[in-house]
This record gives structure tokens, C-alpha cells and sequence, in this order.
């Protein structure tokens, strides 16, 4: 009986409740240990490759008036600035308002996000796929203010039957990660969102980059 005292008493300081089963969580195994930080890796890496490789092909199949803007050294330094202030405010609303609400409006925010992002990454991937013959028909979504010679495009976005296709396509992971919260859902957004930023940060020199790597670097350690 003096023997089978303490490991009751060990029971119970575990947490476990009277008749309750509390299941083992499996121990980690090399191999379990070396797939799990070669995925780390690979999710790392693979986006600034193809990311970096998509935005030497956009540039090369653009004329110089169609390259979007650069990121300045002044853009750079004052982007860490602005995250800063953007997740101090995330953090002020999570202690104003309900975790509900707050939770809800960024899964919508990351559902429109992911989305978009996700049809923009597999759409020159997805043409591969496309017969020949495909009925492709073009559409042209412009949004204008003000009229005659004072009309200034504020939208104006064209695509095809395709990229509606592509967007269909990544509407079913949206829903798959907004009810379920998969993993795989997740990583594929987070994925997309990677090899997008990527492919559109464009840097005027090397300086800037420096900049906005040691911005950054700071972020990262005084949030995280």
C-alpha cells in the first residue's frame, strides 16, 4: 500500500482526472525530427526561389513604362515602422474587443487574401493543364471616377476564363481552411503569400535591401 501511494499522488499532480485517459503524446524519432526541419527548410527556401525566378519573368515580358514601382531606401526603413504600429494595433483591439469577433474578421481577411494570392500563384501553372481547344474568353473589370477628361481609372484589372478557373479552384482550399483550419490549407496561403510578396518587392539597389533585412531582423526579435 506505502508503494502504490505515490504514484497515485503522481497521478493526480499530472492533471489527470479520475478515470480519465490522457493519451501518451508519441516520442520523437530521428527520422520524424529530419522531415520535419527538411520541410521547414524547403517551405523556406522554395518560395524565394520561384518567387525571385517569376519576378525576373515578369520584368523581362514588361516594357519599362509597365514596371511597377520600387521600394526605396526611405520605404524600407519605414517599412518595419508600420508592422510595428500594425500589430501593436492588433494587439490593442484583442484587448478592447471580443476574441470571437477579432478572430472571425481575420480568418475573412486571410480567406479574401489567401485566395487571391493562391489564384494569382497556380494560374502559370494551371494553363499548362488547359486544352487547346478551351473556350478562353477575356473580361476586363475597370473602375472609373469622374467623367470626360477628368476620368481617372481607379481599377482596372483583366483576366480571362482561366484565372476564373484558378480562382475556383482556390476558393475550395479557402473553404477548407475556413472550416477547418487545416495545416495544409494554412501552409499553402502562407505559401502563396511568400512567393507573391517575392515576386513583386522590387528593390532599386542592394542598400535597400540591407535596410529592410535589418529592419526586419529587429521586428522579428522585439515582437516574437
Amino acid at each position: 500500500a506505502a508503494m502504490e501511494e505515490p504514484a497515485a499522488h503522481n497521478g493526480s499532480a499530472a492533471g489527470a482526472a479520475p478515470g480519465a485517459w490522457t493519451p501518451a503524446r508519441p516520442p520523437a524519432t530521428p527520422e520524424g525530427m529530419a522531415l520535419a526541419y527538411g520541410s521547414l527548410v524547403l517551405m523556406a527556401l522554395l518560395p524565394i526561389f520561384f518567387g525571385a525566378l517569376r519576378s525576373v519573368s515578369c520584368a523581362k515580358s514588361k516594357n519599362s513604362s509597365e514596371m511597377p514601382e520600387t521600394i526605396t531606401s526611405r520605404d524600407a526603413a519605414r517599412f518595419p515602422i508600420v508592422a510595428s504600429c500594425t500589430l501593436l494595433g492588433l494587439y490593442l483591439f484583442f484587448k478592447i474587443f471580443s476574441q470571437e469577433y477579432i478572430n472571425l474578421l481575420l480568418s475573412m481577411y486571410f480567406f479574401v487574401l489567401g485566395i487571391l494570392a493562391l489564384s494569382h500563384t497556380i494560374s502559370p501553372m494551371m494553363n499548362r493543364f488547359f486544352p487547346a481547344n478551351f473556350p478562353n474568353k477575356q473580361y476586363q473589370l475597370l473602375f472609373t471616377q469622374g467623367s470626360g477628361e477628368s476620368k481617372e481609372e481607379i481599377v482596372n484589372y483583366e483576366f480571362d476564363t482561366k484565372d476564373l478557373v484558378c480562382l475556383a479552384l482556390s476558393s475550395v482550399v479557402g473553404v477548407w481552411y475556413l472550416l477547418r483550419k487545416h495545416w495544409i490549407a494554412n501552409n499553402l496561403f502562407g505559401l502563396a503569400f511568400s512567393l507573391n510578396g517575392v515576386e513583386l518587392l522590387h528593390l532599386n539597389n542592394v542598400s535597400t535591401g540591407c535596410i529592410l533585412l535589418g529592419g526586419l531582423f529587429i521586428y522579428d526579435v522585439f515582437w516574437v
